[in-house]
């Protein structure tokens, strides 16, 4: 794939050019969102990502389009876990 040579800005690049039916690999998926495919793989089991479109075997990929949508639904800001602190309830 012409992308694993290249920096992480050119596959994100690439991504905004797809046409929404292309199809992406975890690997792909991991660069766009900028973490390891390790870290991708433990995310994906605990369904944090949206479906895949194709998933056989050894084979899953997600299509453009699902990713983008998924993509644009996130919030920017990531709810902290646990007790509220003081500073964010008052």
């Amino acid at each position: 794939m012409p992308f694993e040579s290249s920096p992480v800005g050119d596959f994100r690049v690439t991504f905004g050019q797809l046409d929404p039916s292309a199809l992406i690999s975890p690997k792909e998926f991991a660069c766009l969102l900028g973490i390891t495919p390790g870290a991708f793989y433990q995310r994906n089991m605990q369904g944090e990502f949206p479906r895949p479109a194709i998933s056989r075997n050894r084979c899953v990929r997600w299509r453009a389009a699902d990713v983008r949508e998924w993509l644009n639904g996130l919030n920017t800001v990531a709810q902290r876990r646990g007790r509220p602190r003081k500073s964010e309830t008052a």
